[in-house]
Parts: structure tokens; C-alpha cells; sequence
């Protein structure tokens, strides 16, 4: 096989593994894959382990191999026999596929006939418990060869006695002829390019597609565009390399294979477009065949094989330990496009590592030849080189990835090149779910839609008894953030009550809340968008004792939740500069997550200045600092600021300069600092969350971006730098040049819920948070150099214990 298919390198001298992993890419049987890694692992146990081998392992090692032969005699390739097989290559191609087929179903090879260049007869059999079941597959190019191959032998090939068969004739093309079939009645007549329909009941599968969302498949009132971003070779950076319609796109990508990822925000159209992608199969001309997977229903601990099963059990014929391996099969081939909505939704965590254990479970689906699309919230792709580069199937950095890859089948040489799409806003002020939710409660009208977050509330409150609403909250809300999102109606009787239904019918037709939800099994349910019970959760968590509740429970925040949760909360703002006790949100936005804060803690208003910097000096020039000085402070280490790093000279001497944050000081010095004003430095917990309060906003005054707010290189630049590479091309070009610190006073409006003002941009602010084993320092809040986007809430960096920087300032607490 591995000369055969012209693998490079010469076969003798391989090892074992080897080989299977040269062969791998041509095997599209997952039981003939199995069978070679039963003999690898009974082989490794005697030759490198030195078990004995025991006789019926032995046996079943032999009964490994005859099924490899039997499946590799079958393809017709000559290699075994030498012979040079007589059927044209494209047919030879055809009746390798359906034989790998049925030997993926647990059939053995009984006979095969090559009748003629375009004619080929295959026999299968299998034993079923006490039943045997044989299948006749007899593949031409038209019925007029059909006949006219049986006549040449009498018909003598179709008068077997065989038990009663499952019979098959598979066509290239229908053809005009009206010859009389030879075939009888006992038979099934299909077209090789719908073969699949003998196990696949499509329409079915796409008819629940559809009417699992009816209303958004309605787009005809957006229009959805979007950018194809492609993986440049020579620097891994995502580049931007067509624009256009969405759907478009799409069916390009459909057509000619490859994988694509969609992402958008929520609600931006990635389950409508995923939909109509799949509905469409119907006329493809390429991958007629479209599975759609709602990963949202993924069980938090259900494998994906195991999830598929489930998911196409009720339109694949043929039994349910077969489900996976045939579907697989289909995909391995490249006789089809698997949509996988809501990637980001069955992720064990929403982080690097949980995107790569995901994708590593379904690297069998990734294969050379089938198009894979997914969507997702969360742009991994663009956000973490390691992801991009597994996906892309260039340079795979980690072994371990490697060789997970290969455990499923997949050669990571051959893992096809991943796109992304990612789509724009739409109409700069709606998105396709809010302009379907507008039409749901009748605000057409109106200019200015309200933000999704009181379109949803509205909708839900419309439903829903206002006197439910809290349980409702309670429930849902709590479910979510435990990461469960399907409910059977037995559950919702039991948490909910009977009332719910009309007449105690526990139907979905009789579900009083149906418009917020779609049918996830016989009799189960989930919400027909995620964004209604990511607003749940997120009026669930606005309740301080609910996120107590949750703290040691690992709660599913998305990014969807935390906006929620800062629209919806009741803007409630002190003036003590006292962050209080309890549970906040923190975290970047694909990473969020709730921690505790122990006790209460006074805040420093503004930065330590260069005025109170200078009452430091003063005194530790007279009297040393060694009362005040860290522990492992290194003695050659002084307080002074670092002269030689300032921007301006003369900055700690000049009185212009006496309300501007002092800089150019160490951790050391910072630390010193606090403890001579008999305070402390915070930690990074404590400070972002004095920052970002307890609605888990963006920036200390809410979510909204004002340039005129902040110290940063945006202000400098005087236009907003969107991306790293504006921001570095300004930075360049010297546009940044005289960007510096500002007065601590300068930006009123820049203070956090508690009345800490100047906490984003300006200086980066020293924490108490040490990695000790790196001999670094977290620093929070971005400075006056970095861009907009930088400065958020959860903005952290690390930073040298003896460093020194312009932009790196502090600000003390003390304990109420």
C-alpha cells in the first residue's frame, strides 16, 4: 500500500508504526484502523514490554490481521495479487469507497467480480447474532452495460440461493434506456453520487435543521457580510483576503473545500448563515451530503463520538453502535460538509488549552478531503497562534498534539488549511437577532433599536407570567452558569410546576413559554437563542449572595454575560474609594471568572505622586529606609528614581510635575513606599476588581469608549488605533513621540464605581501579586502609550521587581 500510493521512503525499513502512520491517510475504515493498532499494541506488549503473549490474544491478533487483508484484498488495488485491475480508474476508486464502507459496518468480503471496465460485482456478509445478512452491490456506469454484462453470462451471476439478500444497483448515471432490468424486483436502483440515502435520510435531518430556528431563516430584511481571513505562510498573522457577502462566501468554501471558522458577535447571524449553508445541500452541486451539529447540546462530559451518535441515530439506518464510524467514514472521504454551531459553547473551558482539547477529540472530521465550517463567539483563530497553527496543519509545536492527531486517524501534514470569516455588524446598529426580536415586539418603527440586552428582557417579560420571572431567573440564570442548557420537561415540572404547560400536557406544543425555546429531543427543550439564558444568568448574578454561591462551583461566564451583566445592573456608585468584600467578575473576556475578595480595603484615590514621593526621599534620606524595606530587597538597590530612564530630567525636581504619578521607581520602592505611609500595595485581584466593580465592566466608567477620558496613545495619536497594527505603525512612524504621563487630576470622569479615579491609561500600576519564580511583578491598567483596547479593566502585565519605566507608576491601600 505505501508503494502503491507513492508514499515517500522506502517501506522496508520502516518500523511498525510507521508504516500504519504512512498508511493511515488511504485507510478510510475505522475498523480496519483498529484492527492495526490492536496487532501494534499486542506486538509492542511482546517485542518492547517482554509480556508473554497469551493464546487467545495471539488468536485474536491473527483474526486483526485477516481483517486487514480481507479489507485490503477488496480494494481492488492489484497489489497483493500483482494483477492490474481491469476496472477503470474512477470506477476502481468507486468500488474501493463502497467496500470500505461496508467493512466500516462489520462485513467481510465474500466475493468480487470485475465484470467489465465500468461493471464491478461485490458479495458482503455478516454474522448478526444468530442471523447472517448479505449485501449485493453490483456498480456500473448506466443500465445499458447492466444488461448487457449479465446477458454475456447467462445471468448465472444474480441465481445464488443465498439466504434473502439486500440488493443494490448503483448507477453512475440513470441513462435513457428502457430495456427491461435483469435484476427482478428484489433490488434498490440509486446513483452512486446518492448512494448515501440507502443510510442517511437527509431530507428528515434537513427539515429539522430548519425548523429548529424557523424565523431566522428568514434573512432576506439583513444583509450579512463579512472578511475571509487566510493564515499568511510567512508570518502565521491572520490577513484579510476577500470581503463580501457572508452566505457567498460560504458556498465557496462549501464548493471547494478547506475548513472555515465563523465568528461574530452574538446574535450577528452565524446560526442563520451555518443553516441556510446546510439547507441548501439539496442543489449543491459538491458535498451534497451536510450534517449540522448544535454543539450547545453537547453534554459537558459527553464525548463527541458519543454526542454525534446521539445526534444522528434518528436519520442514519443503520445501528447505533455504527453511527459514529460511518459518519466518520463519510468524512474521512470527502463526501460531505460538517457544520459544527457554537463551537466556543462546548469547549470544557473557554481558554487556549480547552479549544485544543476540543479539537483534538474531533480531529477524525478534519480530514484532507471534507469541509468543515464551525462558528463561534470566542476568535480563537486570530486570538492564539498555538490553535491557528493546529488548525492550519503547518507546524504543529506541540508532540503531544502530534500524537493525539494520529490516534484518531489524522495525518497533522494533511490537516487542511482553516479560514476564518468574520463577520460585520450589521447596518452599523443592529444584528439579525435584534431586528427579529424588534419585529417580535413590534418596534420596526423606531430609529434607534434599544441594545439586545432590553430587546431580549422585553421579549422574555412579554412570554413569561411577570410573577415566574424570578424563578425563572433563579433557575435558568443558575443553570447556565453550571454549564447546563438543555432541560427535560420532566425537570421543569419538578423545579417549576405543571403551569407551565397547558392542561398538564407535557408537550412542546403546549410549553406556554415555546417562543423562547426549541424543541432538543423528544422531550426536552433549550433556549432558541443562547443570549435568552446568558440574560438570565446574568440577572442572577447581579445578586451578590448568588455569586458568593457560586464561587466554588467554577461558574460558565462568557463575554455575553459579563455585558449583560453591566447594562442590566443598577449603576450604583460610591465616593469612599472602599472596595467591599465579597464575590467579582474578572478576567479577560474569554477567560472570566468570579473571585472573592476577603476583606474590605481602602483605595489610594489617585496614584502616588511625585509630591508624595518626595516626602518619601526626604525622609529616607536622613534616616534610611531599612525599617520599611521588603525582605528580599537586594542591598545594592536604591530608592531613588532611575534618572537615566526619565523623559523629562529634571521631573522629581520641577513642581509642574508634583501631581503627576511618580515613575521611573521599582517594586522595592513602591513596597517601601506603602509601608512608610502604613499602607500596603493591592493585589491584582483587589485592584481589578476596584476597577471594574461589581457589574464587571470593561473600563472603570462602564463599557463605553471615549477617547477624551483617558491618557493613552489613542489621545496622543489623535485618531482611535483599532488594531496592533495601527497602533504599531504609529508607534513607528513616531506619532508617540511625545506621548508622557499626565496629572493624576486630568480626567475627572475616569473613575471606577468606588470614586478611584485615573485607574485606566496614564501609568501602569504596580500590584502586591509576585511570581516569585520569575522574579516578576503584575502590573495593571495600561499606560499612556498603549492603545484604547489595552486599557481595559483586565489589562495585566508582568514586570521586572528592580524595573524601571515612565510608564509604570503605583497606588497604595490600607485596610478599613
Amino acid at each position: 500500500m505505501w508503494r502503491h500510493h507513492n508514499v515517500p521512503g522506502d517501506p522496508g525499513g520502516k518500523a511498525l508504526s510507521e508504516l500504519i502512520k504512512g498508511a493511515q491517510p488511504y485507510i478510510r475504515s475505522a475498523s480496519v484502523l483498529d484492527s492495526l493498532r490492536d496487532i501494534q499494541r499486542l506486538r509492542n506488549r511482546s517485542t518492547h514490554d517482554g509480556y508473554e503473549i497469551a493464546e487467545e490474544d495471539g488468536l485474536t491478533a491473527v483474526r486483526r490481521l485477516l481483517d486487514v487483508l480481507a479489507w485490503f484484498s477488496s480494494t481492488g488495488s492489484g497489489v497483493l495479487s500483482g494483477d492490474v485491475p481491469k476496472l477503470a480508474p474512477e470506477v476502481a476508486l468507486k468500488a474501493e469507497f463502497l467496500a470500505g464502507l461496508y467493512v466500516t459496518l462489520g462485513f467481510q468480503p465474500v466475493k468480487r467480480f470485475e465484470l467489465s471496465r465500468n461493471t464491478v460485482y461485490q458479495l458482503f456478509f455478516r454474522e448478526q447474532g444468530l442471523r447472517s445478512e448479505y449485501v449485493e452491490l453490483l456498480l456500473s456506469k448506466n443500465i445499458d452495460d447492466v444488461v448487457q454484462v449479465v446477458d454475456a453470462t447467462n445471468g448465472e451471476l444474480l441465481q445464488t440461493k443465498l439466504p434473502k439478500l439486500t440488493r443494490f444497483l448503483v448507477l453512475e448515471e440513470n441513462g435513457d434506456s428502457t430495456a427491461t432490468s435483469p435484476l427482478g424486483g428484489d433490488y434498490r436502483v440509486l446513483t452512486y453520487d446518492r448512494f448515501m440515502d440507502a443510510f442517511v435520510n437527509l431530507d428528515r435531518h434537513m427539515t429539522d435543521v430548519v425548523g429548529s430556528y424557523p424565523e431566522l431563516l428568514n434573512a432576506g430584511r439583513v444583509t450579512i457580510s463579512g472578511d475571509l481571513l487566510t493564515t499568511d505562510e510567512r508570518t502565521g498573522e491572520q490577513v484579510v483576503t476577500r470581503i463580501g457577502a457572508a452566505d457567498q462566501l460560504l458556498d465557496d468554501v462549501a464548493a471547494t473545500g478547506g475548513n472555515l471558522l465563523i465568528v461574530g458577535r452574538s446574535g450577528s447571524g452565524k446560526t442563520t448563515l451555518l443553516k441556510q449553508l446546510v439547507a441548501r445541500s439539496a442543489s449543491a452541486a459538491k458535498r451534497r451530503y451536510r450534517f449540522y451539529f448544535d454543539m450547545s447540546l453537547k453534554r459537558p462530559d459527553e464525548r463527541f463520538q458519543d454526542f454525534v451518535t446521539r445526534s444522528l441515530a434518528p436519520y442514519m439506518d443503520v445501528e447505533s453502535t455504527h453511527v459514529f464510524d460511518v459518519f466518520n467514514y463519510f468524512a474521512r472521504a470527502g463526501s460531505v460538509l460538517c457544520a459544527l454551531d457554537g463551537i466556543d459553547e462546548a469547549v470544557p473551558s473557554a481558554t487556549q488549552a480547552g479549544f485544543l482539547e476540543l479539537f483534538a477529540e474531533i480531529a477524525q472530521v478534519l480530514s484532507a478531503e471534507s469541509a468543515v465550517v464551525t462558528t463561534s463567539r470566542v476568535s480563537f483563530l486570530e486570538d492564539s497562534p498555538q490553535v491557528r497553527r493546529l488548525l492550519d496543519g503547518t507546524s504543529l509545536v506541540s508532540e503531544k498534539l502530534v500524537q493525539q492527531l494520529h490516534a484518531q486517524g489524522v495525518n497533522p501534514l494533511l490537516v487542511p488549511r482553516f479560514s476564518a470569516l468574520r463577520l460585520h455588524d450589521v447596518a452599523e446598529r443592529a444584528t439579525p437577532l435584534e431586528v427579529r426580536l424588534a419585529e417580535d415586539l413590534d418596534l420596526r418603527g423606531e430609529r434607534d433599536l434599544p441594545h439586545l440586552s432590553e430587546l431580549a428582557w422585553r421579549h422574555i417579560t412579554k412570554v413569561a407570567d411577570p410573577a415566574l420571572l424570578p424563578s425563572l431567573v433563579s433557575y435558568f440564570g443558575a443553570a447556565f452558569l453550571r454549564g447546563r442548557t438543555v432541560f427535560s420537561f420532566v425537570d421543569l415540572v419538578n423545579e417549576l410546576g405543571v403551569e407551565l404547560f397547558e392542561r398538564g400536557r407535557l408537550t412542546y406544543d403546549s410549553f406556554r413559554l415555546r417562543p423562547l425555546f426549541r424543541l432538543a429531543g423528544p422531550s426536552a427543550i433549550a433556549f432558541s437563542h443562547c443570549a435568552y439564558q446568558e440574560l438570565l444568568a446574568a440577572e442572577h448574578l447581579r445578586r451578590p449572595e448568588a455569586r458568593t454561591a457560586l464561587l466554588d462551583t467554577a461558574p460558565r461566564l462568557t463575554e455575553q454575560v459579563r455585558d449583560f451583566l453591566s447594562r442590566r445592573s443598577i449603576k450604583v456608585s460610591t465616593d469612599d474609594c472602599v472596595l467591599p468584600a465579597g464575590a467579582y467578575v474578572v478576567g479577560t473576556s474569554h477567560h472570566l471568572m468570579l473571585r472573592h475578595v476577603e476583606r474590605p480595603i481602602r483605595f489610594d484615590r489617585f496614584p502616588v505622586t511625585v509630591a508624595r514621593y518626595n516626602r518619601f526621599l526626604e525622609e529616607i534620606r536622613r534616616h534610611g529606609s531599612q525599617e520599611w524595606d521588603h525582605p528580599a530587597k537586594p542591598s545594592e538597590t536604591s530608592h531613588e528614581p532611575w534618572q537615566d530612564r526619565l523623559k523629562v530630567q529634571d521631573y522629581f525636581t520641577d513642581p509642574a510635575y508634583e501631581n503627576h504619578p511618580a515613575v521611573c521607581v521599582s517594586f522595592w520602592s513602591a513596597y517601601a513606599f506603602a509601608r512608610f505611609e502604613g499602607k500596603r500595595l493591592p493585589s491584582s485581584l483587589e485592584w481589578e476588581a476596584a476597577a471594574r466593580g461589581g457589574d464587571g465592566r470593561l473600563f472603570p466608567w462602564g463599557d463605553d469608549i471615549d477617547l477624551g477620558i483617558v491618557n493613552s496613545a489613542d489621545a496622543w495619536s489623535g485618531r482611535p488605533l483599532i488594531t496592533y497594527d495601527a497602533w504599531r505603525a504609529e508607534l513607528d512612524r513616531g506619532g508617540l513621540s511625545q506621548a508622557m504621563p499626565g496629572p493624576v487630576d486630568a480626567h475627572p470622569r475616569n473613575v471606577s464605581p468606588f470614586g478611584i479615579r485615573e485607574m485606566a491609561g496614564n501609568v501602569w500600576e504596580i500590584t502586591g501579586t509576585v511570581l516569585t519564580d520569575l522574579n516578576e511583578v503584575v502590573i495593571c491598567g495600561g499606560s499612556y502609550d498603549n492603545p484604547y483596547r489595552a486599557l481595559q479593566t483586565s489589562s495585566k502585565g508582568l514586570f521586572r521587581r528592580r524595573g524601571c519605566s515612565n510608564a509604570v507608576g503605583f497606588r497604595c491601600v490600607e485596610e478599613v
